[in-house]
């Protein structure tokens, strides 16, 4: 029996080890991080504080008057909460935000957050690329 489970220890513990690695994702297989980033501004809808990746959903109001819904993809949300973001009353529901950022390469409606400009006009970074501010 010890044999056993030595055995499926062998094989298991690797395997397992090895699923965190299929779960995540690399930002530029997902995201067009080496292209100019863009800007979203509209109405927030909802904030999901959510492990791997917080995601805000913001309304966004196109030029012919359409909204649409974006989900924005950003840091854990412990790395949000060391740059000084609360779950709790920070992110008003129904108020304006910009979200400057990079789109998803599939045409989604999927990004991920460069910047946030809070409705009261504060600019949070919210980048983890070169610290000398490019890709």
């Amino acid at each position: 029996m010890k044999r056993f489970l030595g055995a499926l220890a062998v094989v298991a513990l690797p395997a397992l080890a090895a699923s965190p690695a299929f779960a995540h994702h690399a930002l530029q297989a997902e995201f067009d991080i080496n292209s100019a980033s863009r800007k979203w501004t509209g109405t927030l809808k909802s904030v999901q504080w959510i492990n791997p990746h917080a995601h805000f959903i913001l309304d966004v109001t196109d030029d012919a008057g359409k909204v649409t819904s974006w989900i924005f993809e950003t840091a854990a949300p412990n790395g949000l909460r060391r740059i000084g973001f609360s779950s709790k009353g920070f992110f008003e529901v129904g108020k304006t935000y910009t979200f400057t950022g990079y789109p998803a390469r599939d045409g989604s409606p999927l990004a991920f957050i460069e910047q946030i400009t809070l409705p009261d006009g504060r600019r949070v970074r919210i980048w983890f690329g070169d610290p000398n501010g490019s890709n």
